[in-house]
């Protein structure tokens, strides 16, 4: 399989459609309420996405219950969980086949001898007021040494666009890249050509 390639930041059916056209491996939708990019999770399950492409609901710190109705309601296979305590368990037997992925920084990431339970690590930058979608960089030399040092694979996030992009595969070689802010006219309206753009840049011929 080649570099997987999530397009984060989904918010309205359009966008949905003209993206699903480019083929990314994965559609994001922020779950937090705080967010300028949340969408109704009842809203998210009555769009349809091609066969093939990951629905990745975004929480932060969310309740089991919460994650629950998002996830029946949205039709999920992806659960992305930010702002998540060390010691925070989860109840597994009502998400049974989805992906749990956690977001950290590559600091909090480093810090900690291991974590389990989950399917993949997310590296991001790290803004209290804003998770996700910040438009700022990780530190790439740092997740490039955690790449290469987890048994689980890692998507490389933060401040990513169409003109970095190449960089950043390069430099840290992550299992995946996710995209949101970098790809936009404003938050939550994609800017089609540079979601394409990204996309070629991260699959060149």
């Amino acid at each position: 399989m080649g570099l997987f390639v999530k397009i984060c930041g989904i918010c309205s059916g359009s966008d949905l459609g003209q993206i699903s056209a480019f083929q990314p491996d994965a559609l994001g939708f922020i779950q937090w309420e705080k967010s300028k990019r949340y969408v109704d999770p009842k809203k998210v399950g009555q769009w349809k996405t091609p066969t093939g492409i990951k629905r990745v609901g975004v929480f932060v710190n969310p309740s089991e219950d919460e994650l629950i109705r998002a996830a029946e309601l949205a039709r999920f296979d992806v659960l992305q969980l930010h702002g998540i305590s060390n010691d925070w368990t989860i109840n597994f037997d009502p998400f049974a086949g989805l992906e749990l992925w956690r977001a950290l920084s590559p600091k909090e990431l480093s810090s900690q001898s291991s974590f389990t339970g989950f399917d993949r690590f997310l590296l991001d930058s790290y803004d209290p007021k804003t998770i996700g979608g910040t438009g700022e960089t990780c530190d790439w030399n740092q997740a490039r040494e955690l790449v290469q040092s987890s048994e689980i694979p890692i998507l490389l996030a933060g401040g990513l666009s169409p003109d970095n992009v190449s960089s950043a595969i390069q430099q840290v070689q992550p299992w995946g890249v996710d995209v949101s802010s970098g790809v936009e006219i404003e938050p939550g309206l994609k800017d089609i050509a540079k979601v394409e753009a990204f996309i070629t840049a991260c699959r060149p011929s």
